[in-house]
């Protein structure tokens, strides 16, 4: 039997994304009806897998003038594939898209991962008129390529809310993309190394500044407590500071890279922790959303330290699976850490609720319906 060929396509994800790679196209592969097409961000050659091909549609620094012509080699790639369903990623890639539909016919889908407007008016990346012209144009490119879309793909439950007028969506949360684990309960122990975990993109409202500094408050009376600070810093000014603010301390372990580090080395970093550390500042961009990391920390049984939120809370309470603190207030910082440790966590063991396979499903049937049009 013939496969049918799907792409899924990004700009500045890599190849093997969490959400494009780990959750989507393991879906797909698992059925066998598929050929799935990742297209997105590589430095390097990626070996093809079963069911699974990888094509690299950008390589270079995120400014770098060679993203203008990003749509270019897009189409280009399509052309060669001739999908039957393209899904998007980025709104940079729609206006490609939504033509090249027009010549090849495909069914178009938009995985909507990011309010991009909300974005660059709360992120601080942009400032005056450079950020009132990007939040013009992706306004203009979303809108304008609505009509053309079929179907919409939510990773947060706050764009129902945030896009009331796109009725045809599926949330699709960005739950974490293993099996369910039995996971023992966890009380830490103050007396032994502990090891703090801060991963995943590190940028200003993301709190990476403030995860530090707290960290560093606490090691007069934790004076053996590591924590490594590991991911993707897409501002060269910012990881510069964070170099700064860190200095010679070798109680932190900085690994930053200017291009998205592989999900595996992510995964690999946990297993080294105990205790994960989410010091996002709470902005509307942020605070509505659930962080994948918040996910990842219950599903893998490691307690987690999240600056204050009702909605994490409400989802950290269950098992436990940590707490929320100020890591603003510093002077409370040491009090806090106690009754973190006083905490048993994982009394009760996470379920498929924290997992993608409660979202597969509805995920394949989308696939599926838009696959099967003639």
């Amino acid at each position: 039997m013939s496969q049918t060929e799907i792409v899924i396509a990004s700009v500045l994800k890599p190849l093997k994304d969490p959400r494009l790679y780990y959750r989507f196209a393991f879906s797909l592969r698992e059925t066998n009806k598929y050929l799935i097409n990742i297209i997105g961000f590589s430095t390097k050659k990626e070996t093809d897998e079963k069911n699974i091909k990888f094509h690299s549609l950008f390589w270079k620094k995120r400014n770098d003038p060679s993203r203008l012509i990003v749509g270019f080699r897009f189409i280009k790639t399509l052309f060669k594939v001739k999908p039957k369903l393209v899904i998007i990623t980025t709104f940079e890639l729609l206006p490609a898209a939504v033509f090249a539909k027009w010549l090849f016919g495909y069914a178009l889908i938009y995985d909507r991962r990011e309010n991009y407007i909300l974005n660059l008016d709360q992120n601080k990346t942009l400032r005056g008129w450079k950020k009132e012209l990007s939040k013009g144009l992706v306004k203009s490119i979303e809108s304008c390529s609505n009509l053309f879309i079929d179907h919409h793909f939510f990773a947060e439950k706050i764009y129902q809310k945030e896009f009331p007028k796109i009725k045809n969506h599926t949330l699709l949360q960005n739950k974490y993309f293993g099996i369910e684990q039995i996971i023992k309960p966890v009380k830490l122990d103050p007396n032994k190394n502990l090891r703090f975990l801060i991963s995943g993109t590190l940028t200003e409202v993301y709190g990476i500044m403030e995860g530090v500094t707290w960290f560093k408050s606490i090691l007069t009376d934790y004076p053996n407590a590591i924590l490594t600070v590991l991911g993707h810093c897409p501002i060269l000014e910012f990881g510069e500071k964070l170099k700064e603010s860190i200095g010679d301390q070798k109680s932190i372990n900085l690994r930053i890279s200017d291009s998205p580090l592989s999900y595996a080395d992510i995964l690999s970093a946990y297993q080294g922790s105990d205790i994960v550390l989410l010091p996002y500042h709470q902005i509307p961009s942020i605070s509505p959303k659930i962080p994948s990391k918040l996910y990842e920390s219950i599903a893998l049984g490691k307690p987690c330290l999240f600056q204050n939120n009702s909605l994490w809370n409400s989802i950290c309470s269950e098992y436990p699976a940590g707490i929320g603190i100020d890591f603003n207030d510093i002077k409370n910082a040491n009090a806090n850490l106690v009754e973190f440790f006083e905490t048993s966590f994982f009394e009760k063991n996470p379920g498929e609720e924290v997992l993608w396979k409660s979202d597969e499903v509805r995920f394949l049937e989308i696939i599926e319906k838009f696959t099967n049009k003639n």
